[in-house]
């Protein structure tokens, strides 16, 4: 056969293929994130957040004598369906994050679950799966004060861009987190628990300063007023690239029995997710270009009973939720009869939002959740 029949042909091949692939790198686009920002609200049961206000359990924790239609958790947070319920205790979370900007997983109702690969269901072994990509129940079995034997996403990303300390930071209400979110001591930014944080500016400094004035309720724990506030300040400060906020006051008023603050929390924690949102919205470095991960380390019990505790022997403990907001992601709203994902898959996740294969590091981690990628 010619050479010139040969090129003919092979240019006629080939010339379409090239097309296509470029025309489909155009259509994907480059990515965009080149921020992350993981935050954690503990112990958080799907029935809360996708049904808000749970009747049964405010009927179990309402006195006798009192009608629980005239009380006033009834009065402000109940509604005759499970979406007006969820949109009355986190309005902006459901009504502009969902709805306009992410997605989220692990409602049941709609085909869809979140669940933990650690067998233990509670705090330090969800975490731990959530920055290592793994469960590790031989080793992490309590929530002792034991520096994480693995190490995490967080000092991942951190090697990987080579970002200075405060460019990866923690801010925790939980003082567990000091050992938690590193495998090396110092290697990131960690603020958690009764902590000072020194700040330049007074107002942040008095801030510090009043978490010690409070009176102690939650033992290791403080409010989750003052790791937003000290959070907050650190991101307008220092400008990190990855930045974790965990939240834990919902697991405290949850194992005290104690329903009107655990919603109470939850609401205030919608108006923190605001808050934060509209300050990336109006900075120049993070807007459209900040993806968020929210996330639970572990469920509850699911009737009046045991929605109190969590843990090995618990049902329902084992499932959890997602959501996802991300210039990278086209997925909204909830999903829809979809994959079961895994707690595990979040440090890769995050990682692959940057650009960067976690697998690197674990190559036994959870794989990123393809389905955020591919639409």
């Amino acid at each position: 056969m010619p050479r010139r029949i040969l090129r003919t042909r092979w240019t006629l091949w080939i010339l379409p293929l090239i097309f296509l692939v470029a025309l489909f790198a155009q259509a994907a686009g480059p990515r965009q994130t080149e921020n992350v920002i993981l935050i954690t609200i503990d112990g958080v049961r799907i029935e809360e957040l996708f049904g808000g206000l749970d009747l049964e359990i405010l009927k179990s924790v309402t006195d006798h004598d009192e009608r629980v239609e005239e009380t006033a958790l009834y009065r402000k947070y109940w509604a005759p369906t499970p979406v007006e319920r969820r949109l009355r205790l986190m309005p902006f979370f459901w009504g502009t994050l969902m709805a306009h900007h992410g997605s989220v997983a692990g409602n049941p109702a709609t085909g869809s679950r979140a669940e933990l690969t650690n067998g233990h269901r509670f705090s330090y072994p969800g975490y731990a799966e959530i920055l290592t990509g793994q469960a590790h129940d031989e080793v992490i079995n309590s929530n002792d004060a034991v520096q994480n034997p693995f190490p995490t996403v967080l000092e991942f990303v951190k090697k990987e861009l080579r970002l200075d300390t405060t460019q990866v930071a923690t801010f925790a209400t939980w003082e567990r987190f000091n050992e938690i979110a590193e495998h090396v001591v110092g290697a990131t930014t960690i603020n958690a628990g009764l902590e000072a944080y020194d700040h330049p500016d007074p107002a942040v400094w008095a801030t510090s300063r009043l978490q010690f004035e409070m009176p102690e309720v939650m033992g290791d724990s403080r409010f989750d007023a003052f790791t937003f506030r000290l959070a907050m300040a650190h991101l307008r400060t220092h400008r990190p690239r990855v930045l974790y906020i965990s939240f834990g006051e919902t697991d405290s008023w949850s194992h005290a029995g104690y329903y009107d603050r655990l919603l109470e929390a939850e609401r205030r924690f919608d108006s923190f997710l605001r808050e934060l949102w509209d300050f990336l919205e109006a900075d120049d470095q993070y807007r459209g270009k900040t993806s968020i991960l929210i996330a639970t380390d572990h469920g509850r019990g699911n009737t009046p009973e045991d929605w109190r505790s969590h843990g090995s022997r618990v049902e329902g403990a084992q499932y959890v939720w997602m959501a996802f907001i991300s210039p990278d992601s086209q997925l909204r709203g909830e999903w829809q009869n979809a994959e079961t994902v895994y707690q595990n898959q979040i440090a890769a996740t995050l990682a692959r939002f940057l650009g960067l294969d976690f697998l690197k590091q674990n190559p036994d981690a959870g794989k990123p959740i393809e389905r955020l990628f591919a639409e």
